[in-house]
């Protein structure tokens, strides 16, 4: 399945949406503006997945949520700014669940609710690098990078976050 240069503008719900099960999809240079829920929604078992250069923004939930045994998806090259629940989430998944092997780089998150990237579960292999992770002085992406107190192997590479607390690592210490 390819979508690309596609406008998804204040639907109802979700805006662009990898269904179930999908193999290798691509999401590329489409915007997602003003939807009631996620900008972008990878539902279950989305594997092989690229989504470049999309626009996410203002939607009524996460820029982007990513979660339930979706894996070795790449997330290279979009902006994503101003979405109202955060923006990117990890769901929160037990491991044999969780989105494991995301490598997402080269991206813009700015000005969301509450934190920019939230890597949430029991999620193992996950590659953070070359990212604009800011807040521009609206005082709502209050955390760059959020890491969930169950999220395992975390790879963070050359990000650029500008927030209250750039990196919340909720992971219990290790001896």
């Amino acid at each position: 399945m390819t979508i690309e240069a596609c406008v998804v503008e204040r639907c109802a719900g979700l805006g662009l949406h990898p269904g179930s099960g999908s193999q290798r999809p691509t999401v590329v240079n489409c915007r997602a503006v003003a939807n009631g829920s996620d900008g972008l929604f990878f539902c279950w078992r989305v594997k092989g997945g690229v989504a470049e250069g999309n626009w996410l923004e203002g939607n009524g939930g996460f820029g982007m949520s990513i979660g339930h045994k979706d894996t070795d998806n790449t997330v290279r090259g979009n902006t994503i700014i101003g979405n109202r629940a955060g923006g990117v989430y990890w769901r929160n998944e037990t491991e044999p669940m969780a989105a494991h092997r995301i490598t997402f780089e080269e991206n813009i998150v700015r000005d969301n609710e509450g934190w920019g990237l939230f890597v949430n579960g029991e999620t193992h292999d996950t590659v953070i690098r070359r990212n604009v992770i800011e807040d521009t002085g609206t005082g709502r992406q209050k955390i760059g990078i959020r890491i969930g107190k169950q999220a395992g192997r975390v790879t963070l590479e050359n990000n650029r976050t500008k927030a209250e607390v750039d990196l919340q690592d909720d992971r219990p210490a290790q001896p």
